[in-house]
């Protein structure tokens, strides 16, 4: 049996859209106009998009979909003001891809609104490398661990915590620079594998490796393909993963700050040297770090 490594990936594209809302001198007569707009880095597979969702009366719950997936929203210190983020995925087309929002209001009111995200193709580059064999095709008598790592790992994504743990802009785990890109092609030993999903980032083993943003330890553990390893769960569907750690610094159910140290940078599992794998997930679908460090460059 060949089993591949599941580490995720994910793209978004984003656009502009508004839906008005019928306007009434009364407030107990109005209708919440919603209005919908987006901004990102680009609008290729990978990317993430930060949607915002503005109404002229307070908001009790904000909800939507994108891309087949939910759309996780959550309130700003005004009740007008909302926000949720979108993940392209890797496989999407060259298209024009609808994000819906509804929301409700005092008195039962609802609202709904849009935004058209025009996705653009994008063309990843190819890398061939050399592993050790096992790493390719493992032997039979691992495939029952890589089996119950995936699931767990599954498992850990598919949980919506529906609070926000993080704050600002997200920060590199580590100084070093990417040295290899999100979404490129890997050939291993000859045989083609899957996109990378996630971005390595230079670094020496020892490296201090430091919380991108706020959050709590969801997995910290070794693992067959990703070695030492530890998720963070930022809240509303966003998830960080450090893969090939020398040593794991937290624990599972420990919250962390931005910068706060939870491990260092190694060449644990799938390796060909040390550094970071540092792999994003938004509403269960893999972006680029770089992108979400872009999106939320302005964000408090």
């Amino acid at each position: 049996m060949s089993v591949r490594q599941w580490i995720p990936a994910l793209v978004l594209a984003c656009g502009v859209g508004a839906t008005a809302g019928a306007g009434q001198a009364d407030d107990d007569a109005v209708t919440p106009t919603l209005d919908v707009t987006h901004r990102a880095r680009a609008l290729n597979p990978g990317e993430v998009v930060v949607v915002a969702i503005s109404s002229a009366l307070p908001l009790r719950h904000v909800e939507g979909e994108a891309f087949g997936r939910p759309l996780a929203a959550w309130p700003h210190d005004d009740p007008r003001q909302w926000s949720g983020l979108v993940g392209i995925p890797l496989d999407a087309k060259p298209a024009s891809y609808t994000v819906r929002v509804r929301a409700s209001a005092d008195g039962a009111r609802t609202a709904a609104g849009s935004a058209v995200l025009a996705v653009q193709s994008k063309q990843f580059a190819t890398r061939r490398l050399q592993v050790a064999e096992n790493f390719v095709d493992p032997p039979e008598s691992e495939v029952g661990r890589i089996l119950e790592e995936a699931r767990r790992i599954n498992d850990t994504f598919a949980r919506l915590r529906t609070e926000r743990l993080w704050s600002g802009p997200f920060i590199r785990p580590v100084p070093g620079d990417a040295t290899s890109s999100f979404g490129r092609l890997s050939i291993l030993n000859g045989e083609p594998g899957s996109r990378h999903q996630g971005a390595d980032l230079r670094a020496t083993v020892g490296t201090p490796v430091r919380a991108p943003n706020g959050g709590e330890v969801v997995l910290a553990s070794e693992l067959y393909f990703s070695g030492n390893t530890v998720i963070l769960d930022h809240g509303y569907g966003l998830f960080s993963l450090f893969g090939h750690l020398s040593r794991i610094g937290v624990a599972e159910g420990r919250r962390v700050a931005a910068g706060e140290l939870i491990g260092e940078a190694g060449a644990t599992g799938r390796v060909t040297g040390p550094h970071l794998h540092w792999a994003i997930r938004v509403g269960n679908v893999s972006v680029d770090p770089l992108s979400l460090m872009a999106a939320t460059e302005a964000m408090k």
